[in-house]
């Protein structure tokens, strides 16, 4: 509540100030994520037995958004987000044939992958330094999961299981900032909630 009071309070403090970025700006922002929930969320969603040893490979949301200021306040555009989160494993099946029990071991690989595609704005806001630019961003738009289950190497399973949330919308709403290197180039990052909590970014303006 202390975080939102402030966010609002700094539109009319910083009004009037030094901002980074004008009317007619085109912005193109290439972006890293951290922490990869999916990732961590893998081992008890996906119900990995105890004591074996897996291999974990993911890629935290990451992507490119590109901004059009309409405005020296406001910037409209697109976000490409995609994450990954991966598991291979062996473990010991058993199979009751031929009047007996039989024991195999098979080896299992696991990928989720999510796209979201949203429509963004952004509120910038002034500050005491012309190379600092912030803002307050919402964005909306589509939620893409895919699940596939490999068991040695055949594809067995490609349907969301029943822990995996599935929704068809995306949102986010997040606080951001860069700082100009020079006219073209800054470094920046954003802290947010839909997607990842904290974001390090690199933007070229066009």
């Amino acid at each position: 509540m202390k975080f939102t009071f402030a966010l609002l309070l700094s539109l009319f403090c910083f009004s009037g100030q030094a901002q980074g970025v004008f009317r007619g700006n085109v912005l193109l922002n290439a972006y890293a994520g951290y922490p990869n929930f999916m990732r961590f969320n893998m081992n008890f969603s996906e119900n990995i037995p105890e004591g074996t040893v897996a291999q974990y490979v993911g890629l935290a949301p990451s992507g490119l958004r590109l901004m059009y200021m309409v405005s020296d306040d406001v910037s409209v555009g697109v976000d490409l987000m995609y994450g990954m989160a991966s598991v291979r494993y062996d473990r010991i099946d058993t199979l009751f044939f031929d009047g007996q029990w039989n024991y195999l071991t098979n080896s299992y690989f696991i990928q989720k992958q999510r796209f979201r595609p949203q429509f963004r704005i952004d509120m910038h806001l002034g500050a005491q330094d012309p190379n600092l630019d912030q803002y307050i961003g919402l964005a909306v738009g589509g939620n893409m999961r895919t699940r596939k289950v490999y068991q040695n190497e055949v594809l067995v399973d490609s349907t969301p299981n029943d822990i995996d949330l599935v929704i068809p919308a995306s949102f986010r709403a997040c606080y951001g900032f860069r700082y100009f290197i020079d006219y073209n180039f800054s470094v920046g990052g954003e802290v947010g909630l839909g997607g990842p909590l904290l974001q390090f970014a690199f933007t070229y303006r066009l």
